[in-house]
C-alpha cells in the first residue's frame, strides 16, 4: 500500500474507533431510550486508599475528594500516586474518593462527606459559605477558562453558528465547562438544546463521535485527552480567565492537619512535579477564601440558575428535557 494511503487508511480506522467507543459510551447508559434522551452515566462511587489497609493510620484516613471529570478510574490512577506522596511528606493519612458524576460529587460536599477535596471555582464559593470548606491550596499559575469544542471538520466558525442546535455538557453546576459556556451563550441570544453528561470525557468523546453539534470542557481536561481523541477535535470559543479549583478543607479537620497537608501540597513542586503532572496539575501555592472574589463578583444569582438541574432551571437553553 502506498504511503499516503496507508496514512489516508489509519485516519480512517482512528476516526472509526473514536465513533465507536463514543457509541458503545452512549448505548451503555440504562437510561437511554431515544436520542433525545441520551445522556451517559459515571462508573459509580470509588474510594481508594492511598495506605495499604492495616498499616498505621489507615483506620482513621481523611478522604480526599475529587470531582468527576473523568472517569472514576482514571481519576485514581491520576490521585492516589499523588495522595501517597502527599501522606508521606505530610504524615497525614488520606484516602482518595470521588463520586459518579458532578452533582452526586456536589451532594457530598453539601453534606460534608470529604475531609478535604478538589472542586471548582463555583463548588468553593458555594461550600465555602455552608457547609464552611477553607480554601488550602490552588494552582499557581493556572487561570480556568471555559472552552466549547467541535469536531475538528465541523463548519462552525462561531457560537452563533452553533443556534438551534444540541449541545452536550458535564453537569449543571461545572463552573466553566457547563455555567460559563451556557452563559455565553445566553448572553448572545443563541437558542439552544443542553444534554448533559458525567464527565468532560464523556463531552469530548461524544463531540468527536458525532452524537452533539459541539460540547463544552476545560483547556486542561481537553489537554489531557488521548492525542487520538484530542486530534479529532478543536477549540471554537473559549472564556476569559478566572482563579481555578480550589484544594479546600473541611471545618471538622484539625488546623495541624490541614497546614501539614497544605505545605506538602506545595512541596510536590520540588518534590515530585511528576506526579502534579499526571494529574494534569502545575506547582501550588496556598491559598485563602478571598482568592475566589473574582467568581463572587459575577451574577451569582445567575450562576445558581445555571448550576441548577434541568428541571429546576428557567431560561434560554435549559429548563426540563432541554
Amino acid at each position: 500500500m502506498k504511503p499516503a494511503i496507508q496514512r489516508k487508511a489509519s485516519g480512517y480506522v482512528v476516526g472509526l474507533g473514536i465513533y465507536l467507543i463514543s457509541l458503545a459510551l452512549w448505548a451503555a447508559d440504562p437510561g437511554t431510550s431515544t436520542p433525545k434522551d441520551r445522556q451517559l452515566t459515571g462508573t459509580g462511587d470509588i474510594s481508594v486508599p492511598a495506605v495499604r489497609p492495616g498499616s498505621p493510620g489507615a483506620e482513621r484516613a481523611y478522604r480526599f475528594g475529587v470531582v468527576p471529570q473523568q472517569a472514576a478510574t482514571r481519576l485514581a490512577q491520576m490521585w492516589v500516586p499523588l495522595l501517597q506522596r502527599v501522606q508521606a511528606l505530610s504524615g497525614v493519612p488520606l484516602t482518595f474518593d470521588t463520586a459518579k458524576d458532578i452533582p452526586t460529587f456536589e451532594q457530598g460536599l453539601a453534606a460534608g462527606r470529604y475531609d478535604f477535596a478538589y472542586m471548582n471555582p463555583y463548588h468553593f464559593v458555594a461550600f465555602n459559605a455552608d457547609p464552611g470548606y477553607r480554601a488550602l491550596a490552588r494552582d499557581r499559575n493556572e487561570r480556568i477558562q471555559g472552552v466549547m469544542v467541535v469536531a475538528k471538520e465541523a463548519p462552525f466558525a462561531a457560537l452563533e453558528d452553533l443556534a438551534g442546535r444540541e449541545l452536550v455538557f458535564p453537569a449543571p453546576g461545572a463552573f466553566a465547562a457547563s455555567i460559563l459556556t451556557r452563559a455565553a451563550l445566553e448572553q448572545r441570544g443563541i437558542p439552544f438544546q443542553t444534554r448533559f453528561v458525567a464527565s468532560h470525557d464523556s463531552v469530548y468523546l461524544n463531540v468527536a463521535g458525532g452524537h452533539f453539534a459541539a460540547g463544552g470542557g476545560i483547556r486542561r481536561t481537553l489537554e489531557a485527552l488521548k492525542p487520538e481523541v484530542r486530534e479529532h477535535l478543536r477549540v471554537l470559543w473559549e472564556s476569559e480567565g478566572f482563579t481555578p479549583h480550589a484544594i479546600a478543607v473541611s471545618p471538622q479537620v484539625p488546623d495541624g492537619d490541614a497546614q501539614a497537608v497544605g505545605v506538602a501540597l506545595v512541596a510536590l513542586a520540588a518534590e515530585a512535579p511528576e506526579l502534579l503532572k499526571g494529574a494534569a496539575l502545575g506547582p501550588l501555592t496556598l491559598a485563602k477564601d478571598s482568592d475566589w472574589d473574582d467568581i463572587r463578583a459575577l451574577d451569582i444569582e445567575r450562576l445558581k440558575r445555571l448550576s441548577q438541574p434541568p428541571a429546576q432551571a428557567q431560561g434560554q437553553g435549559s429548563g426540563p428535557g432541554s
